[in-house]
């Protein structure tokens, strides 16, 4: 490869222009492979050069300037610092100031390029992605394999902390301008759960009941199971369609009968911003059979649904008590199933009768032990939550009357990244990784909104 030096030239009005020529020569018989892999190894190259001028041309000129109201000097040498960008590792010397009364040292040009420790906002944008999806090791290998670009685990995981530090106290919302037309909006699911992840405790915290706690031998301290919060808003059209969902994801409190304010604190914060674009929608709680969050979501909706496949889960194992006994037991029970599945989906007042004849049925004398306890329990929970189990009603106008978004986001923004075999996590980086695997799977470009509305500094 034959390169040219970068020649960068400034216009009046402050524009910069930066001018490189590459010149790559592939021998006869070379695969397109390998032919890829040179060009490839030359543009990185190339653009790593790019970034070092244009860094050195956006610095300060080492001229006094006022940052937060003191004026400062530059010291009498630049500072070397490396810069890690989507091309490479770039080494640049750039002035640092000072107040006269000392104190801690001021970095223009880390300000004015929006500098993540040491890493540029585009491969900062590509570091924190794949992590939010990938452990540490997986990250680096994907960069070095396809990116030509080689860094450590300890640099994946420092980057996306800061990364992560960042979006929690940021917490972006998704931008209504975005999301579906109001007219294309008629139900909006509201949905919350939680899931279990297990967490690293320091050992002097005082052990919590009922967490499973055991000895981490690696780091001296306990590990618990603890549970994350999830939340989803999903919006429907006329015909059932889901046209888009926000998630909301938040790591265990710190002790485990903390509450979780923050988390409904951002749940309240989003619907209402949905309940401001869709004034004429109708806002649906979802859930299962659990009572912990229905007060919630009687106050933030018009009504509630319970999950449609735990009331068939109960339905399934009282379907041996419903029929008799004998020869052909087994495909009487699953036909069984199948009416009561059907009835109660489409029939009015469905879950009342099937609640009566399983009641009807408790009578029957003959049946086992087995048979007799799931019986009982699928007449406790129909009992228990016959006003949210108008299925009928929900079919005909199209409305979900399942909790599947709620119940896949459970998987979605925890389970899928942060339950692998022997995955443990402190609090801290939990919280970040659930922050940004919210952001990342939430409708209405809020990932790309988070770094357009955070890194908008005009660069020269």
């Amino acid at each position: 490869m034959k390169k040219t030096s970068t020649v960068v030239t400034r216009d009046a009005g402050g524009e910069l222009t930066l001018r490189q020529t590459i010149e790559i020569k592939v021998p006869a018989g070379t695969s397109m492979l390998d032919a890829e892999t040179a060009m490839q190894a030359a543009l990185v190259e190339a653009g790593a050069s790019l970034v070092e001028e244009f860094l050195c041309a956006s610095d300060a000129d080492g001229k006094p300037l006022t940052h937060e109201g003191r004026t400062m000097t530059a010291k009498s040498e630049k500072e070397p610092l490396v810069v890690e960008c989507t091309f490479g590792a770039v080494t640049v010397s750039r002035w640092a100031y000072q107040s006269s009364r000392g104190g801690k040292c001021y970095y223009p040009l880390d300000a004015k390029m929006e500098l993540l420790g040491s890493a540029t906002p585009k491969f900062a944008r590509s570091v924190g992605y794949k992590y939010a999806h990938a452990p540490a090791e997986k990250v680096c290998q994907d960069l070095e394999e396809n990116h030509g670009r080689k860094v450590s685990v300890h640099f994946v995981q420092a980057l996306t902390d800061l990364l992560g530090a960042m979006a929690l106290a940021v917490q972006p919302a998704p931008d209504t301008r975005l999301m579906p037309e109001p007219k294309d909006v008629v139900t909006v699911a509201v949905g919350v759960d939680g899931a279990c992840l297990q967490i690293t405790v320091e050992p002097d915290l005082p052990e919590d009941p009922g967490t499973g706690s055991r000895p981490d031998l690696r780091k001296g301290r306990r590990l618990e199971w603890r549970v994350s919060m999830v939340g989803t808003i999903a919006l429907y059209d006329k015909v059932g369609k889901r046209l888009g969902t926000i998630y909301t994801g938040c790591a265990p409190p710190e002790h485990s009968g903390d509450g979780k304010e923050d988390f409904w604190f951002l749940m309240e914060r989003d619907l209402a911003m949905v309940k401001a674009r869709y004034p004429h929608a109708r806002y649906q709680g979802i859930s299962d059979g659990a009572r912990d969050f229905v007060p919630w979501l009687q106050k933030h909706t018009d009504g509630l649904t319970l999950d449609f496949f735990h009331a068939t889960g109960y339905l399934g194992g009282a379907a041996a008590a419903m029929v008799a006994s004998g020869p052909g037991h087994k495909k009487r029970a699953a036909e069984w199933l199948t009416r009561a599945c059907h009835d109660l989906k489409h029939e009015d007042g469905a879950a009342a009768r099937l609640c009566g004849l399983m009641k009807t049925s408790q009578e029957n004398t003959a049946l086992s032990t087995a048979a007799a306890g799931l019986l009982k329990k699928a007449v406790t929970y129909f009992s228990n939550n016959l006003e949210r189990m108008d299925y009928a009603a929900r079919a005909r106008e199209h409305q979900p009357i399942a909790s599947g978004v709620t119940e896949a986001a459970c998987g979605l923004i925890i389970k899928d990244r942060m339950c692998g075999r022997g995955m443990r996590w402190s609090l801290r980086m939990a919280q970040h990784i659930i922050t940004l695997r919210s952001i990342i799977s939430t409708t209405a470009q809020c990932w790309q909104n988070f770094w357009k509305t955070n890194f908008t500094s005009p660069m020269i």
